[in-house]
């Protein structure tokens, strides 16, 4: 938008593989998949955030007013490349905060995993505007329809509702085959 763009076969290929499918949709499907084996599908009580958890929930309503300007001012280019640094954020801190290993802390377990599912309903909220379908289909998870969309509830960190049953979601993405 306003420059020229280089457009490929490639750097699509490119973001779908990697920023929808392996970063989105594997991070939406760990999330869940350690949620139907650790807490039967239901969101669980968030417990007391610790500072990695406000850090990465914070920057959401930290950056509000910059994500609108920029989204009024149709500077794209810099509204995706938020929604795709914290995607990598966002993995990154499941990863790290390993709830695997927390099995004998079933309150960091819990808070970690409600993190999760609060990070996923944020990004699918961004992403309405960019891929609405498929937002639709995250926001399934939670129950939640076009209806229930409001831009301004990625400031809150306590909008997803304890024990609330969540629903298991197909492969989001495709990933394309470089095998011309």
């Amino acid at each position: 938008f306003g420059n020229d763009g280089n457009i490929s076969k490639e750097k699509l290929e490119s973001c779908i593989n990697s920023d929808l499918a392996n970063n989105f949709g594997n991070f939406i499907q760990r999330v869940v998949s350690f949620n139907e084996k650790n807490l039967d599908l239901k969101i669980p009580d968030k417990g007391n955030f610790t500072n990695e958890d406000i850090k990465i929930l914070s920057v959401f309503e930290n950056e509000y007013d910059n994500l609108i300007y920029h989204i009024d001012t149709q500077n794209l280019n810099f509204y995706i490349n938020f929604i795709v640094d914290n995607l990598f954020k966002a993995n990154k801190y499941f990863n790290d905060q390993e709830p695997w290993n927390k099995k004998n802390n079933l309150k960091r377990l819990n808070t970690i995993v409600y993190v999760s599912l609060e990070l996923i309903r944020k990004f699918s909220i961004l992403l309405y505007p960019i891929i609405p379908e498929t937002s639709l289909k995250v926001l399934s998870i939670f129950n939640m329809n076009e209806r229930d969309i409001h831009f301004n509830t990625i400031k809150n960190h306590e909008l997803n509702k304890i024990n609330q049953k969540i629903n298991k979601i197909g492969i989001l993405f495709k990933k394309i085959d470089k095998n011309d």
